[in-house]
């Protein structure tokens, strides 16, 4: 039992994670937004605040998503 406790809060604690985003503006443009690497919890959510900060910082400069610029 406790050897599969240890199991899960390992699991739990430890894993991936990747964002990427890339923004155009009307001049053409494009910034890439881009945050990966092994994370637990805490780490984790530090990789997406970071990522989320480029997002929100191009978007004020007048960038968008590529997908919604192509259409």
């Amino acid at each position: 039992m406790k050897r599969l406790i240890i199991t899960f809060v390992a699991v739990t604690l430890t894993g991936c994670a990747s964002y990427k985003q890339t923004l155009t503006n009307a001049q053409g443009q494009s910034i890439t937004c881009e945050a990966s690497g092994h994370a637990g919890i805490v780490t984790g959510q530090y990789l997406k605040e970071g990522f989320d900060k480029c997002v929100s910082e191009a978007e004020n400069k007048g960038y968008k998503p590529a997908d919604t610029v192509a259409k």
